[in-house]
Parts: structure tokens; C-alpha cells; sequence
């Protein structure tokens, strides 16, 4: 008398606890069938726990057989961070020599030229990076985690070798503002209208077209152009993503 169910003594034990927690990798419906079955077998904390994270395991792994989660990780995030960090740095150091008028007289810009170079190159980071978030959120929606995990990693290898006086080691990391704004963006709409789409990916290849004549690239690197289209080609699959979609509605 007085005794509380099985179900009851399990749904408030501290094991219990940590069966809710892993849980939550679980789609919200699948979730609270799964715990509602667990109760109903009157199974062990340690035995449910069990339970939960091979039914994770298992539908992490049907998500892992298609193309998208290997894409936006190793093909934009991985990739991605490494060259934009780079680019970020560009940004910075445009900026000091603007602010120093000793780099500024070195280098062969006048202000107003620098100012303009430096207004494209701070729309181009925005734009590499605000597309190659929403390819990032829209292609791997349920492993966001793992391409998050593969942007951060080469982020903080690079923070811990940073080695330039005159900057500040976070000058590397301008661009994730934007591409985190970016990726949020994908996981809410998917897709972008076929007009904005291709707005945007013609404005970041126009602005990619004066650096390719630079020709500022050392003898062991890849031309300037192959890397910048590393960064270009998410705007492009915006449009191609967009124009597909607007196929479909058609028919």
C-alpha cells in the first residue's frame, strides 16, 4: 500500500534522467514513443539507456547513407573554414593599412582605392560565407552537428598558431557571423527564391573577377580563381537548388 508503480519508481529514478536526455537526439514524436514504450516494459534505466542510443545510433546511420551530410561537411564546411579564415585575415589586414599610413604609402592604393577594395572584399566574405552556411543548414538539417564540428575544428587548430603582432588571433573568425545567420537561415526556408538566388550568386562571382588578375598566388599554390570557386559554388547551388524546385512545381 502507499507503493508507487514500476513505472512510476522508474519514470522519476535518477537513471531515468539520463534516458530523457538521450531522448532528445530523437525526433519528437519518436521520442515520446520510445519512453512510452520503455514504461510500459518496465525495463531498467541502464537497459532503456540502452535502448534510446541504439535507436539513435540507428537512425543517425540511415541518415549518414545519403549524399547531403557528406557534402555539406566535407564539401563546404571542412573545406570552407580553412579558405574563408584566410580571407578573413585579408579583411583585417586591408583594413590596417587603411588605419596606418605608413602600410597605406607601401602599398600601392591610395584611400580611396583601398576603401573600395576593402568594401568588396568585406561583401565577398559575407557572401561566401552567408551561402556556404545555407547550403550547410539546408543540406544536413538532422547532421548539423557534425558539420558545425567540422567548421569549429580547423578554427581552433588555426587560433592556437596564430602568430601575427599587429592582429588580433580573432580576425580570423569574421566570417562566422554570417555564415552562422546563414545556416539558421537554410534550416527555416530550405530554399531560396529562384530570383534571389541567382541575384546573389552573380554579385559574388562579379566580385570575385579582380582578384583573378592579381595574380597574387605563390608557385605551390592552386590559381586564386580554383580556390575562390571552392567558396562560389554553394551561391550556385542556391540557384540550381532553386530552379529545381520551381521545375517540380510545375509539373
Amino acid at each position: 500500500m502507499g507503493g508507487e508503480p514500476n513505472g512510476e519508481r522508474l519514470m522519476t529514478s535518477t537513471g531515468w534522467s539520463f534516458v530523457k536526455a538521450a531522448a532528445r537526439l530523437l525526433a519528437r514524436d519518436e521520442r515520446e514513443a520510445a519512453l512510452g514504450d520503455l514504461v510500459e516494459v518496465d525495463e531498467s534505466a541502464w537497459q532503456g539507456l540502452f535502448d534510446v542510443l541504439g535507436l539513435v545510433f540507428r537512425r543517425e546511420a540511415v541518415v549518414w547513407k545519403s549524399w547531403r551530410p557528406w557534402l555539406a561537411g566535407f564539401g563546404v564546411a571542412l573545406p570552407s573554414s580553412f579558405l574563408l579564415m584566410g580571407f578573413s585575415l585579408s579583411v583585417s589586414w586591408s583594413y590596417l593599412t587603411l588605419r596606418c599610413p605608413e602600410l597605406l604609402q607601401r602599398s600601392s592604393l591610395t584611400l580611396g582605392s583601398g576603401s573600395v577594395v576593402l568594401l568588396c572584399q568585406v561583401l565577398l566574405l559575407i557572401g561566401w560565407s552567408w551561402t556556404g552556411g545555407f547550403a550547410v543548414g539546408s543540406l544536413s538539417r538532422r547532421t548539423l552537428w557534425a558539420s558545425t564540428l567540422l567548421c569549429y575544428s580547423p578554427c581552433l587548430f588555426c587560433l592556437s598558431r596564430f602568430r601575427v603582432e599587429s592582429l588580433s588571433r580573432f580576425c580570423l573568425l569574421l566570417f562566422l557571423v554570417p555564415a552562422i545567420w546563414g545556416a539558421h537561415q537554410g534550416l527555416r526556408i530550405s530554399r531560396m527564391r529562384l530570383s534571389w538566388a541567382i541575384a546573389l550568386a552573380i554579385t559574388i562571382t562579379a566580385l570575385m573577377l579582380p582578384g583573378w588578375s592579381s595574380g597574387d598566388h605563390h608557385w605551390w599554390a592552386p590559381p586564386r580563381w580554383t580556390l575562390d570557386w571552392v567558396l562560389c559554388w554553394p551561391a550556385w547551388h542556391l540557384v540550381a537548388t532553386a530552379r529545381r524546385a520551381g521545375s517540380k512545381a510545375r509539373f
